[in-house]
């Protein structure tokens, strides 16, 4: 896919799953922030599946993101503390509850959010200020998300992938 058609994708998949434009993006520093923490949280079972990378790393790429921002992500051992990224980056404060619905988004992706994995969240969420209900809450949407897509695909498609 070419760049401008990547850009074209990652614009589309905003509008169509947030229903928001923009024309700002936010630093590579910030932008590999928030990748990092994200890899942390799935590393709180001391493993990074490689469905978790992938999924952050699909997530980086749907944000526009440079391919130097995604190689070091793909690189990243996840050993830092998540206290010093929030120290240090402001994206990380402002999205915060975004912050923990990917978190949880990026452990679940290897079909398993384990208890130190919901540790690992709650602990950054905690860091940011937000409270264990709104944690249950996001935790609570996002299986309501995955049974409305379960449901969609079996009515609209069958639950099969039509070109395989």
């Amino acid at each position: 896919m070419s760049n401008e058609n990547s850009l074209i994708a990652s614009r589309w998949y905003v509008k169509e799953q947030w229903g928001w434009s923009y024309d700002t993006y936010i630093s590579d520093e910030d932008a590999l922030d928030y990748l990092k923490a994200l890899l942390i949280c799935t590393k709180g079972d001391d493993i990074i599946s490689e469905p978790e990378r992938e999924y952050v790393i699909g997530f980086a790429a749907c944000r526009e993101l440079p391919s130097s921002v995604i190689e070091a992500a793909s690189a990243y051992d996840a050993n830092e503390d998540i206290v010093d990224i929030m120290c240090r980056s402001s994206i990380v404060q402002k999205a915060k509850k975004g912050m923990i619905y990917w978190a949880i988004k990026a452990c679940s992706a290897d079909a398993e959010y384990n208890n130190q994995e919901k540790a690992a969240v709650r602990y950054m969420a905690g860091l940011m200020g937000v409270s264990e209900q709104i944690v249950e809450e996001i935790e609570a949407v996002i299986i309501e998300e995955q049974k409305l897509k379960e449901k969609r695909n079996a009515l609209v498609y069958d639950s099969t992938v039509l070109w395989e």
